[in-house]
């Protein structure tokens, strides 16, 4: 099949999944064109077939919308034609946009992921989501939750601030908007406060998925060396200096992809630059359940009125369930609420229940403690093996789900080993996608549950690679 149809098809599955809409607007050919990392002709071709299939239009100066009049689910004789099986798709190249439409396939598939963001089934708390499922549509009948309020679940944003208040997190009910999980939350934040061409810190490396979408509305990504201790902030202040930037989107606990959290003085010297440069820091602690006890996060050091804190369930309850909420002072918070509601209307009030119901269970502090435990073994194991095979790792975490490891002698390029890996039924998670201008990158993240859970096609796979490289 040609690479025309290839991403011909892409797109039309786009739109069959309703992944994207009628009537919205289609990334520009220069951004497709970096994405898939192909010629822009190619994808001007590729447009030009969507076009005959009536699937999207072009408006002149403006660039090309999703169809209104095309129905997804009517699929055309083209797309039925050139449908790519699984294992077909899985053989394009390995991109971000590759890694979003394929990883989650992995599991219904002859691929083992190890490189990916949640974990394996039976380490979810299956019991507890049960019984709240069950409890939530015994409580009143499904119809009668309707829409839901603006902010969401009132019930579960006045236990968020009691439990909130453990982490030194002192706030009301009202500084908490539920939001469709973390990634959500990310999304309404940098669309309700930045325009295209504005600039922004992000952490570098940092979380694949909200670079991508940061690129898509045309912002500047400004990347801040992340080290085992948090953001270089002598880095982040030569920038400071130069550059007049309003925002800093981090991830500094359990951090994604490399697995440190942000030091006690990291912290503090972070907060001292956001106060002086007058710098929002928006603080996506969308694993915070994974932590042990006792660690204080950037808004309990720093108030709300400086940083703007997130939080999700998906990573601790079940990403199934997208559950997520932003913590922020009242006026950032109306603006948010007004957005969410503009965009995509209440986030799902029977969801929002179904999570309730499970963090009341006495039984899911137990839970926690549990996958804690797993997971800190997990790490022990995988850092283990990596000695034995001459790898390194970035940092020594014992908490969370990732590791970005790499070997320790030669040249590696992850781009070149997630390809070999692919070739063996392995999916990896390259370094480079973790980059806002995807430069090369020696480093791997790894997810350590998965790596425990398929150690039998991993382990044998990467001594093979010590061995020929």
């Amino acid at each position: 099949m040609s690479l025309v149809k290839r991403i011909f098809h892409t797109f039309a599955k786009a739109f069959a999944e309703q992944m994207i809409r009628p009537g919205e607007k289609l990334p520009s050919v220069r951004l497709c064109a970096h994405m898939f990392q192909i010629s822009p002709s190619t994808i001007v071709a590729a447009f030009e077939l969507l076009k005959e299939e009536g699937m999207i239009e072009s408006q002149r100066g403006s660039g090309f919308y999703m169809s209104e009049n095309f129905i997804p689910r009517a699929q055309s004789k083209l797309l039925r034609q050139n449908s790519l099986p699984m294992k077909e798709n899985m053989e394009l190249s390995i991109d971000d946009s590759w890694l979003l439409a394929n990883v989650y396939q992995a599991d219904n598939s002859d691929y083992h992921s190890v490189g990916c963001g949640w974990l394996p089934a039976d380490w979810y708390p299956q019991q507890e989501i049960n019984k709240a499922l069950r409890d939530t549509s015994k409580s009143t009948q499904i119809a009668n939750y309707g829409y839901g309020t603006p902010y969401g679940n009132e019930n579960l944003r006045i236990y968020l601030a009691h439990t909130l208040a453990e982490r030194s997190i002192n706030v009301r009910h009202d500084n908490i908007l539920l939001t469709a999980g973390a990634s959500r939350a990310l999304d309404l934040i940098s669309s309700a406060f930045l325009n295209i061409g504005d600039t922004v810190l992000v952490d570098e490396p940092g979380y694949c998925n909200f670079l991508s979408s940061m690129l898509g509305k045309h912002i500047k990504l400004i990347g801040v060396k992340w080290t085992p201790q948090g953001p270089d902030t002598e880095h982040m202040k030569k920038i400071l200096e130069k550059e007049n930037i309003k925002f800093y989107f981090t991830n500094p606990w359990l951090h994604n992809p490399t697995g440190a959290s942000i030091s006690l003085n990291g912290a503090h010297r972070l907060l001292t630059l956001a106060e002086k440069y007058q710098l929002t820091v928006v603080e996506d602690d969308v694993s915070g359940d994974l932590l042990n006890p006792g660690k204080v996060t950037l808004s309990a050091l720093a108030g709300l009125e400086r940083v703007i804190h997130i939080g999700s369930f998906s990573k601790s309850i079940s990403p199934g369930l997208r559950a997520g909420y932003i913590v922020a002072a009242p006026n950032t918070l109306n603006r948010l609420m007004q957005y969410k509601m503009m965009t995509g209307l209440t986030s799902s009030s029977i969801i929002e229940q179904v999570v309730l119901n499970v963090l009341q269970q006495t039984s899911y502090k137990k839970h926690l403690k549990t996958v804690r435990s797993r997971l800190a073994q997990a790490h022990r194991d995988i850092r283990k093996f990596f000695e034995e095979i001459n790898w390194e790792v970035f940092c020594e975490p014992d908490e969370g789900y990732y590791v970005y490891g790499r070997p320790k002698e030669g040249t590696t390029d992850s781009r070149s080993l997630a390809e070999q890996a692919r070739s063996a039924g392995l999916l990896f998670a390259p370094g480079y996608l973790f980059h806002p201008d995807h430069k090369n990158s020696p480093w791997i993240r790894f997810n350590v549950a998965f790596c425990q859970e398929k150690k039998e096609y991993l382990y044998p796979f990467l001594k093979k690679i010590g061995k020929t490289s």
